[in-house]
């Protein structure tokens, strides 16, 4: 049961977080166009780092999730 809450509860967070993303990214190119190299590279780097992130903080949920249902069983 707890896995199966984690894997609903990392799904929506994963499509929330790429909806935000995909509207970000739009108006973030718009205004970099003629900007600094060096912050634009910034910028898209500390994105990826959040990205992983959020990637691992989803795969803790899972695991805590699995975990959750092997006490509950025993």
């Amino acid at each position: 049961m707890f896995t199966g809450v984690a894997v609903l509860l990392t799904a929506v967070a994963a499509w929330l977080a790429q909806q935000a993303n995909e509207k970000d990214r739009s108006s973030y190119d718009g205004l970099m166009d003629g900007g600094d190299e060096f912050q634009r590279a910034m910028l898209l780097h500390i994105r990826q780092d959040l990205k992983l992130i959020a990637f691992l903080i989803a795969v803790l949920i899972l695991v805590l999730g699995i975990v959750a249902d092997r006490v509950g069983a025993a």
